[in-house]
């Protein structure tokens, strides 16, 4: 008997807007059984990017359209969390500020909704949700880990020892995968194995049905088609090379574009028909002949379950896979119902064989007897069974609706508008200053990049423009004057450093250029400091003057390089300054997020400027 009368929060690794995936199927059948649902919104496993400006956009309207982002749906059974969070999911300032946000909201909701008593289903493991999980204290906390989220980007990587702690921490383990199986049992003894089902008799009822969609009735056949997301886990070598070598096939994709396809939209016969809600499914997968799983094969993808293959299997359509684990799982038990193979040469004669093999209808029957076999009827008895052997708390009280936490929230949120605004900028404010691209554009304007060229002598500054002011910068220049020196674009090296050093050791230095091929004779070490930069380039200007220098090759610390360099050209007119960028190629890619330290000098070096412009200086 499935559990109800339960108050469930499911912490979503994806958004409610998404196509629809076991987070959906586990939420619709709690509210068929007559539970009240929580679905928090994905908090996210990994840093944002470029690419997630839509998300966020999407995410911000949500929380607009909502009661301080807390929507209800399907009447009082269901209600959407959509938290408006900073996106950096394992940096300390973000999490304090996060779980600030994070644990206030919800905590005022449960309250206000009498949601008291809650079983937890989390889909993520990240350090916030177990943050607010304790802050919760649940009657019954549950991880479904749906996939190997580890393996899935470098940032998401992070996730991995959060992830082991909460394998042990929680109460059951529920995974969609074999081989998340075989991991989570090394820290649980309570680990049980439910990939995503089929809605069977949805699929069912569509075989009935004459109806074909407007969009795929006059394609010519074989058709070979694929439903899900058109992502980095989809193999599109496999259909460029199926759609070059079965040209009198139409490859048909239906699904979200979330990578670049451009190599598959300039096929002729391959069509995207974009995405479609899950109820017309059915009817576009009656009309292929062949249904394909073209997934890469790597160590994220050996814990996805790919649930298309038992909806293509529903219609009674042939399928076909690249060697993923989770399908050889399915293999054993169900034998040549499903075609597995190794190559691209494979993957094309599985589906020429498929395509113009006559189907009886033995073979399609038995293939929706293997699909029902997987519906996610049955996977959820299963699991509700087990969930209700692990409570040990009588039943809650019938619960209020929407209307009663709807007052009482506004009542909590009812600050005044000053303090809210207050509190709102200076959370804005930080993001702007601590994880935004702006500091880093603020000092990319700081650095000269001038074209290396040939000339009379290198002229080495340091002490100034780096976060901390010690001799390290002065090595790093003196390094960068070795290479330039090697190179032959000066036979002479002058080293002066703005700050008088700890320790006095420019003969050092010197000992250090010479033993790395630079003759002495070209070697010159003022070992004067002078307090400024602008006395500085008089000090060294008096010098190049007297051996009448024309040009030189200037480096100084990044920063410090438009500074120093406005004051060369205004007190050495005569003196063609270059001033190259030696800065490796990764310190020159765009920054989410710099450093206090470096906020610190970019923020002087913009004063000193300004302080010396008014001095007349530059």
């Amino acid at each position: 008997m499935a559990i109800s009368n339960r108050n469930i929060v499911i912490f979503s690794s994806i958004d409610w807007s998404v196509h629809r995936q076991l987070h959906h199927q586990l939420t619709a059948s709690f509210i068929s059984t007559g539970n009240r649902v929580l679905f928090v919104e994905n908090t996210g496993v990994r840093s944002v990017n470029i690419n997630d400006i839509g998300r966020i956009s999407e995410r911000i309207s949500n929380w607009k359209k909502g009661l301080h982002g807390f929507s209800s749906l399907d009447g009082n059974k269901l209600t959407l969390y959509s938290p408006l969070l900073l996106p950096f999911p394992y940096s300390k300032i973000s999490l304090f500020i996060n779980k600030k946000i994070f644990n206030i909201s919800l905590s005022r909701w449960l309250k206000a909704g009498e949601f008291s008593n809650p079983i937890i289903i989390s889909f993520l493991p990240t350090p916030l949700i177990q943050s607010v999980i304790k802050m919760i204290n649940p009657i019954l906390t549950i991880y479904y880990c749906a996939n190997n989220m580890a393996e899935s980007s470098e940032s998401a990587s992070q996730i991995r020892p959060y992830e082991d702690y909460f394998f042990k921490s929680v109460d059951i383990v529920f995974t969609a995968a074999r081989t998340i199986q075989e991991y989570a049992e090394k820290y649980s003894n309570k680990v049980y194995y439910f990939p995503p089902g089929i809605d069977f008799y949805k699929f069912q009822r569509a075989l009935s049905n004459d109806k074909i969609p407007n969009d795929i009735k006059d394609i010519s056949g074989p058709i070979i088609g694929y439903i899900g997301t058109l992502g980095k886990v989809l193999d599109q070598k496999i259909l460029c090379a199926l759609a070059d070598q079965c040209s009198n096939f139409t490859i048909v994709l239906i699904g979200p574009k979330y990578t670049n396809i451009d190599a598959l939209e300039s096929k002729s016969n391959i069509v995207l028909l974009g995405t479609k809600s899950h109820d017309q499914l059915p009817y576009y997968i009656k009309e292929f002949d062949v249904g394909i799983v073209p997934y890469v094969c790597n160590d994220f993808t050996k814990g996805v379950y790919p649930s298309k293959l038992n909806e293509y299997l529903s219609m009674g359509i042939p399928a076909v896979s690249t060697n993923l684990r989770e399908v050889r799982e399915l293999k054993k038990f169900y034998g040549n119902t499903i075609i597995i193979t190794n190559s691209i040469d494979g993957f094309i004669e599985a589906v020429k064989l498929l395509s113009f093999e006559d189907q009886s209808n033995l073979a399609k029957n038995k293939r929706i007897k293997v699909a029902k076999e997987n519906s996610w009827e049955s996977r959820f008895k299963g699991l509700s069974k087990i969930i209700e052997q692990e409570l040990i708390v009588k039943e809650n009280e019938r619960l209020e609706g929407e209307s009663s936490w709807k007052e009482k929230f506004k009542y909590y949120f009812h600050f005044k508008s000053k303090r809210r605004k207050i509190i709102f900028s200076i959370i804005f404010s930080f993001s702007i200053i601590a994880y935004s691209p702006l500091f880093w554009l603020l000092g990319e304007w700081l650095v000269v990049k001038d074209e290396i060229k040939k000339s009379d002598i290198i002229v080495v500054f340091s002490g100034d423009g780096e976060a901390t002011y010690q001799n390290l910068s002065y090595q790093k220049r003196a390094l960068d004057a070795v290479k330039l020196y090697k190179e032959n674009y000066s036979d002479k090296i002058f080293l002066s450093s703005g700050r008088r050093q700890t320790i006095a050791d420019v003969e050092m230095i010197k000992l250090y250029l010479s033993s790395k091929g630079v003759l002495d004779s070209s070697i010159h070490v003022f070992n004067k400091y002078p307090s400024s930069t602008y006395q500085n380039v008089e000090m060294v200007k008096r010098v190049l003057s007297k051996k009448n220098v024309g040009s030189i090759l200037f480096l100084t610390a990044p920063y410090h390089s438009l500074r120093s360099t406005f004051i060369w050209k205004k007190n050495a007119p005569n003196i063609n300054i270059i001033t190259p960028d030696m800065r490796s190629s990764s310190s020159k890619n765009i920054q989410w997020g710099v450093g206090f330290g470096e906020i610190r000098v970019i923020m002087y070096e913009y004063a000193a400027i300004i302080y010396n412009r008014i001095l007349g200086r530059l």
